[in-house]
């Protein structure tokens, strides 16, 4: 087994839960709002909040992997482009939220699960689209690794345990609701940055969270 490398950068997964807990805060003002009003809200808001917290999440994976180039002490220069993400789907999210709500007895908490469900996952596959882009085509990485985290599914595992180094051509990398795996790059010359069959080890405890903060502050800011 190859040793993880190290770094003293937050993990882009923290970074990503970070700004997902702030993208859903945006959303509070309309769980208080009724059934119908929900059902028309969701087509209004959802398109343009997916875009502007799509288009952050892909800046913070761009700034991310630029900064782990240099901590990581890697040759050449290279910058992470975020390219137009095109639609993210928020209609089609839309529309499948706002299925519970035309029961004969609405079930705003089922909308509200998918919505945040949804969201979340757009946002996360938006920043590990930069980073699978970049990895692609940086000339001294090999390619990117899935990297889990504490509380990971079974599959989630079972794909990053493969120990596997994927180009962006070789395979799509996608996550599914509140999972939040990473696409993380592999160096050429360097030790893979996750180790077969172990899944991450770092907690997102608060210390974790005030260096995530800080890190967000520090690159994010306006």
């Amino acid at each position: 087994m190859t040793a993880p490398s190290t770094t003293t950068l937050p993990r882009l997964n923290s970074v990503l839960q970070t700004l997902s807990a702030a993208a859903l805060a945006d959303l509070e003002q309309l769980w208080g709002l009724s059934p119908t009003e929900l059902a028309v809200a969701l087509f209004d808001l959802l398109p343009g909040l997916v875009d502007t917290w799509g288009e952050a999440s892909a800046a913070a994976a761009a700034d991310w992997y630029d900064e782990l180039r240099d901590t990581e002490d890697i040759p050449g220069r290279f910058n992470a482009i975020v390219e137009p993400l095109g639609d993210l789907g928020a209609e089609a999210l839309a529309g499948w939220a706002a299925e519970p709500l035309h029961l004969p007895d609405p079930d705003v908490l089922s909308a509200r699960s998918r919505v945040e469900d949804g969201f979340q996952k757009r946002l996360v596959n938006s920043a590990n689209l930069v980073v699978t882009g970049a990895a692609a085509e940086d000339p001294n990485a090999r390619g990117y690794m899935r990297q889990t985290r504490p509380g990971a599914c079974k599959f989630c595992i079972m794909v990053a345990s493969r120990g596997a180094v994927y180009t962006k051509k070789s395979a799509t990398f996608a996550c599914h609701g509140f999972c939040y795996c990473e696409a993380v790059p592999a160096w050429g010359g360097k030790a893979l940055p996750v180790g077969p069959y172990k899944p991450s080890e770092r907690p997102n405890n608060a210390e974790e969270k005030a260096r995530v903060k800080k890190w967000i502050a520090d690159n994010l800011s306006d």
